[in-house]
């Protein structure tokens, strides 16, 4: 077992003696106890323990400080006894009552620790072939004591063939659990929040003190992998101090036997000891057994090189982390070490749930240290634009906090987040032009998600940008895509803005009359039919040096030297019959718009309205579907007067202008502008009226029919498609 704790600047002191007592002494002083060594001895279980008494070889140990160290041939004590600092203890509390939300972490911690030692011991082989045992398998094993008859105790024993520790670091690795400024660090995580202490104890490494949240006793049988170096045992209850003594343990490696309390005996069955190791641990590169059975059975592919990975294992490890049947629609495997070292498998599901598109919460990667499970949907790790992804991110450099439970706030968290969203985003530019086709697939179903980023994260802005698709005019159906590169290169000389338009679907926005003017010019129109698209718009402003412009805006730069763009042969209204017109309807609307003009956009509807002040219609909307009282701002009301509606209504006006049908017909030209927009106030109100149009027009035909002269023959009214 090795743990990750620094030792103090301090002494440790011995027998709760002083630490300047102590280092005026040169060493630490030890109690000999001999009657915890029987006591003691009846704890080991099943590691190649005996009751602790002869040390190894030369019978020599070193003093209880560690420092100076005693020569060898010297007796052995039996017992020594260290008592932990007073801020030491402090400290302890705190972790034990404060910094752990779930008891099961102390077993995580342990399996976490026994895979270091065996890691360490991996590497220490490299260069040290004289290792004890070099034959045994490197492993973890678990066992759990339900206590018998006449010993009540249950417990929980963790062990592994690893490095194991010696005298010296036993007092290094357990008898302390800080560096130098211990006091000062206690007394500022005293005098705070609770929960604001985790952002303060990252760096120190105490996992292994967990324990004392589910037990009254720890013991530590540990032999090194130094043949020359005896086996020791540590006690402790997690009070005031620990003790030492040697251990008959023979074959390498450290076992932590865990007395459990009344309240935590839960950790002494099997199936809830499975529960925990295949939750945090299922990934640990070293076999974890119970009882024979291997538990981590899953292999950490995400940690292999790609070439050796099959598209088959991605589905499968993809199956299991979903914990559903379909496939992904697209599997991005990273491994990156600079500036930061991690590796990262990750997942675009194959279809945008409303969960995904509208949750701001439930997602995010799993994270993983050394293939230890750390966090469930770390949101850190990437931006929320990217929150479609899943999958998993192993780093080994990532600073973690004492419980391992929440990732540091540190700038080696934001190098991952900032490295593993540049990498996202060069892997979708790869394959947008590896393979349009499918790139397209994958931006039909997330793009509206991808485009937030272009707004909210800047410095990536251009690469969304480029990664951005769109519907236009040019294209041949709703599902062909182009991009504003494209689109500015199909520009013409003179073309200063970059058109667009928003609609729920291709068919509704090419129905609108704001398009009559681009269509017959033959200029290119974006179509946008997702709400984020007008945001981006909004604060994007331009691209390229060329302007977004919606064309529903009043004061577009194309429109001010065109002239009107009218169908058929009949002239255009113009003069005092159009002023007297406009006049008129301005009158009867009152201040339900902004204003009435004559339209150089229409070319087929008889009116149309467009924003004075350049806000898209689809943000009035959605304004209004969030607040039913919000008022949409005032809009101008464009009338074609080359339209037969508009002259035939100008005509009327001049022969009778008090007959109720010219306001009728004004009326309803303005609602039908508003149904059009989505705005309509007062439905049944419209109905009611074209109901008694309808019943106007169907008099004045009987009564043309009627005056017809027998034999004529007039054209069919236009159909509702016409």
């Amino acid at each position: 077992m090795a743990t990750k704790a620094k030792q103090p600047e301090a002494e440790q002191t011995n027998a709760g003696q002083p630490a300047e007592d102590t280092a005026e002494q040169g060493g630490a002083k030890d109690t000999v106890q001999a009657g915890k060594a029987s006591e003691a001895g009846a704890a080991a279980k099943k590691d190649g323990t005996a009751p602790s008494g002869a040390a190894k070889k030369d019978g020599a140990a070193k003093d209880g400080a560690g420092k100076d160290g005693a020569a060898k041939g010297q007796a052995v004590k039996s017992t020594e006894e260290h008592a932990f600092q007073a801020e030491m203890q402090q400290l302890l509390h705190i972790i034990v009552h404060s910094l752990y939300s779930e008891r099961e972490i102390f077993l995580r911690e342990l399996i976490s620790n026994a895979s270091d030692a065996l890691n360490k011991l991996r590497f220490l082989t490299l260069t040290q072939p004289d290792v004890r045992d070099p034959e045994v398998e490197l492993e973890i094993t678990l066992e759990v004591d339900e206590g018998g008859e006449d010993d009540g105790t249950k417990a929980i024993i963790v062990s592994d063939t690893g490095i194991g520790m010696t005298h010296d670091e036993l007092i290094e690795s357990l008898g302390t659990i800080a560096r130098s400024g211990t006091l000062d660090f206690v007394k500022q995580l005293s005098g705070i929040d609770p929960g604001k202490r985790t952002e303060m104890i990252g760096q120190f490494g105490v996992g292994f003190y967990s324990v004392f949240m589910v037990t009254g006793r720890v013991i530590v049988d540990t032999c090194p992998a130094d043949p020359a170096e005896p086996a020791w045992r540590w006690i402790s209850d997690g009070g005031g101090g620990y003790s030492l003594e040697p251990s008959d343990r023979t074959a390498r490696g450290t076992s932590v036997r865990v007395e459990l309390r009344e309240d935590a005996a839960e950790f002494a069955q099997a199936y809830r000891v499975e529960t925990v190791v295949k939750r945090y641990s299922n990934f640990v590169p070293h076999p974890v057994r119970l009882d024979g059975r291997q538990l981590n059975s899953q292999e950490a592919i995400w940690s292999l090189p790609k070439a050796e990975v099959t598209q088959e294992q991605y589905t499968e490890f993809y199956k299991y982390l979903t914990h559903g049947i379909d496939e992904p629609q697209h599997t991005i495997h990273l491994s990156i070490d600079a500036p930061v070292q991690y590796r990262a498998l990750l997942f675009v599901p194959k279809q945008l749930t409303n969960e995904m598109l509208y949750s701001r919460t439930g997602w995010g990667l799993k994270l993983y240290a050394n293939r230890v499970f750390i966090q469930d949907d770390c949101q850190e790790l990437m931006p929320l634009y990217l929150r479609f992804l899943q999958g998993v991110l192993d780093s080994e450099d990532l600073p973690l906090n004492v419980s391992r439970e929440m990732v540091q706030q540190n700038p080696l968290l934001a190098k991952i987040s900032a490295s593993l969203t540049g990498r996202v985003l060069r892997e979708l530019k790869a394959l947008s032009e590896g393979n349009a086709e499918r790139y397209a697939t994958f931006f039909r179903e997330y793009g509206k998600v991808l485009k937030e980023g272009i707004t909210a994260d800047r410095p990536n802005q251009e690469r969304l940008l480029e990664l951005a698709r769109y519907n236009s005019s040019v294209c041949s159906d709703e599902k062909d895509l182009t991009t504003l590169k494209e689109y500015v290169s199909r520009m013409r000389d003179d073309q200063q803005e970059i058109f667009y338009f928003s609609g729920p679907s291709r068919d509704a926005i090419e129905r609108n009359p704001s398009l009559e003017f681009f269509r017959k010019r033959g200029l290119e129109v974006l179509y946008f039919y997702d709400q984020v698209d007008d945001f981006v718009m909004a604060q994007l402003q331009e691209y390229d040096g060329k302007k977004f412009a919606s064309i529903d805006q009043a004061d577009l730069e194309t429109l001010k030297d065109a002239a009107e763009v009218t169908a058929g042969d009949q002239p255009a209204l113009e003069g005092d019959a159009l002023d007297k017109l406009i006049g008129y309807v301005k009158e009867t609307l009152g201040e339900r718009v902004a204003d009435v003009i004559a339209s150089k956009r229409l070319v087929e509807s008889p009116a149309v309205l467009v924003n004075p002040d350049g806000q898209a219609a689809s943000i009035s909307k959605m304004m209004r579907l969030i607040d039913q009282s919000f008022a949409a701002p005032q809009k101008i009301l464009e009338i074609n007067p080359g339209h037969s509606l508009v002259r035939n209504l100008s005509a009327l006006l001049q022969t009778e202008p008090e007959e109720p049908l010219v306001r009728e017909i004004t009326e309803q030209m303005f609602e039908n502008c508003l149904l059009v927009e989505g705005m309509i106030d007062r439905p049944e109100k419209m109905v009611t009226r074209i109901q008694a149009l309808m019943e106007r027009a169907a008099e004045l035909r009987v009564a043309a029919i009627e005056d017809a002269p027998v034999g004529d023959t007039e054209e069919e009214p236009p159909t509702a498609d016409a």
